[in-house]
């Protein structure tokens, strides 16, 4: 997609720490989710997802995966945000608001 590479054309070296993970959320649709290697999570309100170079959280609520096929994965959903996951996140570990994710 040409806008992906404008864009990480700009980040100049930067962009190799997001190299192979793309996304695009379309707001209480759901999102999708490109160069997917892993899903490493899985409820209706959390997703662990696996890409070359790092790990991506998402959470929201009504989660669905529509379609995983070739690093392609299309979720349904309320996303409510994606972040880059830190270092211990995602392994069982407690939030702030002491909610377990599985």
């Amino acid at each position: 997609m040409r806008l992906y590479d404008e864009i990480f054309r700009r980040l100049g070296k930067d962009a190799d720490a997001f190299a192979g993970a793309r996304y695009t959320v379309l707001p209480g649709r759901g999102g999708y989710f490109q160069g997917v290697k892993t899903i490493g999570k899985f409820s209706d309100e959390y997703l662990l997802l696996g890409f070359s170079r790092l790990l991506l959280e998402v959470e929201g609520k009504g989660f669905v995966v529509r379609k995983y096929c070739d690093g392609d994965l299309e979720l349904s959903g309320n996303i409510l945000s994606v972040r880059v996951a830190t270092e211990g996140r995602g392994e069982g570990s407690r939030e702030k608001n002491g909610k377990d994710h599985p």
